[in-house]
């Protein structure tokens, strides 16, 4: 297993799998709203802080991606090949993106047990609940994380 971050420098070669791989699974376990802005990412967008992809490879092929900008806050996608989703890759890659950031968000739909399962392993701490289009998604945060940088309107915390 290998966790590649990915930069302005090595975009363009990564950027086509991506965007295929964000295609052929999205609707398996990430908010395909947020997995938009992928598409129109460009090398400048990783100078801003808070942006970020990550991606595990297993002898040389994608098995899990997760990406955000500006923390997780606006964006955060997170997509796991079905076959991998019952193994740690998510834990790892989950670590990863909070020890890069120093602070994480992201969204999880509730009903993926164990990717919640392991976002707490991870660190994470649920926070609140987002409720759109009737699907309902978990907001998690991890490292330094402060519940007002989520917008109040989405979050739900009591």
């Amino acid at each position: 297993m290998n966790i590649v971050t990915i930069t302005a420098d090595n975009w363009e070669k990564y950027r086509r799998p991506i965007w295929q791989f964000v295609k052929r699974y999205q609707q398996e376990n990430a908010n395909s709203d947020s997995s938009r802005w992928l598409f129109q990412l460009r090398r400048h967008h990783f100078n801003r802080p808070g942006t970020s992809i990550k991606l595990v490879l297993w002898d040389g092929k994608m098995i899990a991606l997760m990406a955000c900008s500006n923390y997780g806050t606006t964006n955060s996608t997170f997509i796991v090949h079905p076959t991998y989703q019952r193994t740690h890759i998510v834990l790892n890659i989950l670590k990863e993106m909070k020890e890069e950031l120093g602070v994480c968000y992201t969204k999880i739909k509730y009903d993926h047990i164990h990717i919640v399962k392991m976002a707490l392993q991870a660190g994470f701490a649920a926070i609140g609940y987002a409720d759109s289009h009737e699907k309902v998604s978990l907001w998690f945060a991890g490292g330094h994380w402060h519940k007002n940088d989520i917008f109040e309107r989405e979050l739900s915390v009591e």
